[in-house]
């Protein structure tokens, strides 16, 4: 037992031959204190620092404690979500309130499970009924990028970066497309088709449609080529 003016404490060493941690964890955590909520050390043995062991133990305890927490695993057993659902969702937190997680343990994050289920029932309220208000100005022949059919919607480009590959019920085809030198395509948008989206979308959860082949035919089994020059182009 390893004490400090009368009072057991537990060095690093201590913890490492006790809890089988690495160095680079307990540095870690005491590193980032004012996050994790590490004890301050009560003092030194030599150049080792020392913290009280009931101290330390109980903080330890309560840190490893996961009762009422879930992961994101059970997330998806217990809501029949996909792994990469859940990923969107948390990687567009700053626009959705996706709640932050309680405690990472071994690099798995841990949420309280009665204030995520409140946020998600919340979340699927608003995504399923949200009305969309969209900016009427401007000519319904103008062409969007999808960046500007974000604004004339009055959402983030984000919200939308996924609609071209993955269609939502009534999301419009592009009828224009230009590869960048990147490679990547700029889809090009009327502004009515916009307006008519939002005039008739219907928000129907996870429902897709099926997207369009990259060569769909017209009805006489000819290619359906792109316009070759827009009406109206507003924006690079």
């Amino acid at each position: 037992m390893t004490t400090l003016d009368g009072r057991e404490v537990r060095t690093r060493r201590d913890l490492m031959a006790r809890y089988g941690m690495a160095l680079s964890v307990l540095e870690g955590w005491y590193r980032l204190r004012r996050w994790t909520g590490h004890p301050e050390a009560i003092g030194t043995l030599g150049r080792e620092l020392a913290w009280d062991a009931a101290e330390w133990d109980q903080w330890y305890q309560r840190r490893q404690n996961t009762d009422n927490l879930t992961t994101r695993a059970a997330i998806e057993d217990r809501h029949g979500l996909a792994r990469s659902t859940l990923e969107r969702l948390w990687a567009l937190r700053e626009d959705n309130g996706h709640p932050d997680p309680v405690k990472t343990l071994n690099r798995v994050m841990y949420w309280d499970l009665g204030e995520w289920e409140a946020w998600y029932a919340g979340h699927k309220r608003r995504t399923q009924r949200r009305e969309i208000h969209p900016d009427r100005a401007g000519d319904p022949e103008d062409l969007l990028t999808l960046a500007q059919a974000a604004h004339v919607l009055g959402v983030t480009p984000a919200s939308l970066a996924h609609h071209p590959t993955r269609m939502p019920r009534g999301w419009p085809r592009p009828v224009r497309q230009d590869q960048l030198p990147s490679g990547r395509l700029r889809r090009w948008y009327r502004r009515a088709d916009i307006w008519t989206y939002a005039d008739t979308r219907t928000a129907a959860g996870p429902h897709r449609v099926k997207h369009p082949s990259r060569k769909p035919r017209t009805e006489n089994g000819g290619p359906d080529r792109f316009q070759s020059e827009p009406p109206k182009a507003t924006g690079g």
